[in-house]
């Protein structure tokens, strides 16, 4: 990325420029279509501008239009550009589609490490969570013992608890609000593996007991 000290994370956070409601829906269009490439979910983000007849996914523009509005940005915010359109774009490229991408591979990769390392539970259910509870109470997976729900997993890369702390604030509040314990599930960008797994997996038994 080509913002190394977060200054572009910032920006993006505190003008709201990659909200749901400025910007896309990203998870519920990759929930929706499933795409398989980077591009694909480029194509499907511009083929939902203004809605589409498939779903119920509003775009309110491009990859590039989202960039550029964080480009634009900066001059209210810091009374100059520190960076160019070419760097915000690939910014909100990175954020919009190769992150969300990775994120959505590795909440499918949780569900099935848990599914295999719980199998003694005939009665546990593990499965991605609906639009409604992601956004309220910021979780991607739910787990639920013979039809009653125990817990709520994050799915997070190392990166997350770098970030600043009004973001980790405000999913720490949603989270206070799930009916189950919340757990963070983490894992490095790169290797793709999760770091507290067996952390993860001796607490659910705990709450099975």
């Amino acid at each position: 990325m080509p913002d190394t000290g977060g200054d572009l994370n910032l920006l993006n956070g505190k003008m709201g420029i990659s909200d749901r409601e400025e910007s896309v829906p990203v998870m519920k269009l990759i929930s929706e279509h499933n795409p398989k490439s980077n591009q694909e979910l480029v194509e499907l983000i511009e083929d939902h501008i203004g809605g589409a007849d498939c779903c119920d996914v509003v775009s309110q523009g491009t990859v590039e239009d989202f960039g550029e509005n964080l480009y634009e940005a900066q001059e209210e915010f810091w009374g100059e550009k520190k960076y160019t359109l070419t760097e915000c774009i690939e910014w909100e490229y990175d954020l919009f589609i190769s992150q969300s991408l990775k994120g959505d591979t590795m909440e499918k990769r949780a569900i099935s490490k848990l599914e295999h390392r719980l199998t003694d539970k005939c009665d546990l259910d593990i499965e991605e969570s609906d639009e409604i509870v992601d956004n309220e109470y910021r979780i991607d997976i739910e787990i639920e013992l013979n039809g009653k729900i125990i817990s709520g997993i994050q799915v997070k890369p190392e990166s997350y608890f770098n970030m600043r702390s009004e973001v980790k604030y405000k999913n720490k509040s949603a989270n206070k609000k799930y009916d189950g314990e919340v757990f963070y599930l983490v894992y490095e960008y790169d290797s793709e593996e999760f770091n507290n797994m067996d952390k993860i997996e001796r607490e659910l038994r705990d709450l099975m007991e």
